[in-house]
Order: structure tokens, then sequence, then C-alpha cells
């Protein structure tokens, strides 16, 4: 996918809007738990900074609050643990602020093209922003503050949002970094893995998962298949196998059991021999749990697959929100290759679906 990039765009002295995707975990106290999404944004924003812009509006959301404000899911966390990274990285004297919310965001909107601060946050895009429908006139909106768009969000370029894909309407528009680096490091992990190639998909919804099984085992030697899904295919597995070809269903291995009755983990005997294949794969890609990983003992199947795939020398790429979080239990995380920010957008990309965010950014032949 050739997409227009970031250093393509006119930087100087322009008012630039940038759509992020640091809808990151917070904790009961309402801090930040768990910062990897702005870790990796940051990027972008250096880049805007030394190439001299003259100001950076920031959209993000956070959880789905219905069209209204609520103070649990401001994005004041978000802003503070933003401001604290990026000044750590020698920034120390960009003026940044989060501005406040108004029910009117022509209001502040207004105020963003008055204030003097370097970086000037929205709060939660979804405090205005209904659902997942276009919404012409918020994305005109929020355009006129701006003269460049850059989308820096990922984990939501799958879907039609106003910010996402309305912005594009008005101004030019480019890939971040983190945009771009998503979409290398999952388009050649698919079209060029180094071989043996096995693919690990875990987790629940079938129906989702059904063309990334499909794809997968058109591009890899293995896919190794465990959760909710494993249960799913097994229990109506001649529907399952209506979708593949002969040569696809032979790529597809199954469980040999599950742990207990109710088949919240795959068996021992299913990990060990899943974590036999990994050890000798060169490209592993992995998405969704081998079981109900959140209450031991069912982490089992989930912690055999994991330490498999860390020790694994093997080019290694994740994502999902499950998923990172089961690596970062096991104490894992550090040893993958690629972590996506997006589980969704990732498994549309690996699909071959339909990504709104990402096609109205492509270069025109």
């Amino acid at each position: 996918m050739k997409l227009k990039t970031i250093d393509q765009a006119d930087l100087g002295n322009r008012n630039v809007i940038v759509r992020v995707g640091f809808d990151c975990p917070l904790n009961q106290a309402l801090e930040v738990a768990d910062s990897y999404r702005i870790d990796r944004g940051l990027e972008s924003f250096r880049y805007l900074i030394d190439e001299g812009v003259n100001k950076v509006i920031v959209i993000s959301k956070l959880g789905r609050p219905k069209s209204e404000y609520n103070p649990k899911l401001s994005l004041k966390p978000i802003f503070e643990e933003f401001e604290r990274k990026f000044r750590a990285r020698g920034f120390t004297d960009i003026k940044m602020a989060l501005l406040d919310y108004n029910k009117d965001i022509s209001l502040v909107l207004k105020e963003a093209e008055k204030r003097k601060e370097k970086i000037l946050f929205l709060e939660n895009i979804r405090f205005w922003a209904k659902g997942n429908e276009e919404n012409l006139k918020l994305a005109e909106q929020i355009a006129k503050t701006g003269e460049v768009f850059i989308n820096d969000c990922f984990n939501v370029s799958h879907r039609v949002h106003p910010t996402i894909t309305g912005i594009t309407n008005y101004l030019p528009s480019y890939a971040g970094f983190l945009v771009l680096e998503e979409v290398k490091n999952i388009e050649e992990a698919i079209e060029k893995p180094q071989k043996p190639a096995v693919a690990v998909i875990g987790g629940a919804k079938l129906e989702t998962k059904i063309p990334i099984i499909k794809k997968l085992a058109q591009k890899y030697d293995q896919v190794l298949v465990g959760g909710l899904i494993a249960v799913e295919v097994m229990n109506k597995i001649e529907n399952f196998n209506s979708f593949l070809s002969v040569e696809e269903r032979e790529k597809v291995v199954l469980p040999l059991g599950f742990s207990d009755i109710e088949q919240r983990d795959i068996n021992d005997e299913t990990a060990l021999k899943y974590a036999g294949i990994l050890k000798n794969a060169r490209t592993i890609l992995w998405n969704g749990p081998m079981g109900k990983f959140e209450e031991p003992p069912f982490d089992k199947g989930s912690k055999i697959v994991a330490e498999a795939i860390a020790n694994a020398e093997a080019y290694k790429l994740t994502g999902g929100g499950e998923t990172v979080e089961m690596l970062k239990a096991f104490g894992f995380f550090d040893r993958i290759d690629f972590v996506s920010t997006g589980g969704g957008a990732m498994l549309d990309l690996i699909g071959g679906k339909e990504m709104p965010g990402l096609e109205v950014l492509q270069e025109k032949v």
C-alpha cells in the first residue's frame, strides 16, 4: 500500500491537525497504566517540531462516552503522560495545553486558534462525535483550524470516522510515522515472510477470524488455532472447512484436546505440540489467547505458547489488546520484534479488508 507520507508534506509554519490513537488503558486512579501507544506516536511529533510547524492540534479518543462529557474519560491523564514523555525527549521549551471542554466544539476550536501554545490537545473527540458514522460537519469544523492533516492513528484506520476519513476531504492529508511503520511491518510479514512461517490465532469471534485464517493458510506454512475459536471450529468443522480449500485446510492445526470439560484452555499436549512447531519457525504472527488466560490455571496453554514464541529465533509480530496484555503479564513483551497498536485494524489489513483511513491517504497513480 503506497501512502502519502508525513515527510512529503509542506509543514513549515503551518497549522497541522494530527489524529492519534492515544486511547491508553487507565488504572483506578485514572492514571495511564500502559503508555505504549503514546511512546509509539512520539516520533511524528518530534518531526513536526523539527520541521518548524506553527501549531499542532491533537485529536484522540478514549473509551466510549455517549457524545457527552464524562470526567472519567477525559484526556487529561493522556495529555499529562504525553507531555512528560515528550519533554523527556528534550523538548523542554515547547508549550502545550489540553483545551477545556465545551459542548459547542466551535467555541473550543476558536480558542485553539487564539492560543499561543505549540501543541494543543482537544478533549476526547467522542464527547462530540457520534459512533462510527461519518460526520462531515464536525470534520469540516475541525479542518478549518488547520492547513495539513496527519493520520497517525493506525488502530482506528479500519473505520470511517469524521477525524479519520472526514478531514481528508478538506485538507492535504498524509500518514504519520506510526501508521507507516504499522503498514510496512504487517504487509512484509504477510507478503514476504521468512519460512517456515507460523501463525497463532486464538481468542473469540470466529466469524471475523475465518478470513484471517484463510489468508494466513495461503501465505504461511502452518496456522495454529486455539482459544474459543478453536472450540467453535471443532463444533462446526464441516461449516469451517467449507470456507477453505483442501490445501488451506491441511495447514490449519487444531487442538488435540482441552484442559477441562468447559474447554477453557488447550491441554498440555496441544500446548507442547504448538511450542515444538514454533521452535523451528522463522516468522511468527500471533493474535489471541489460547484460553481464558485471565483465570488461572487456564492461562497455562497461553503461557507455554507465549514462551515458545519469545524464545524462537524468528521475526515475531503480535497485536490485539488481549495478546499484548498476556505478553506483559508473562514478561515476554520486550522479546517481540513488532507489537501492533491495533488489533482489529491489524487483522483487517492482514485479511485484505477495506481500510478506509488508509485508502484516503493512498498516492494517486
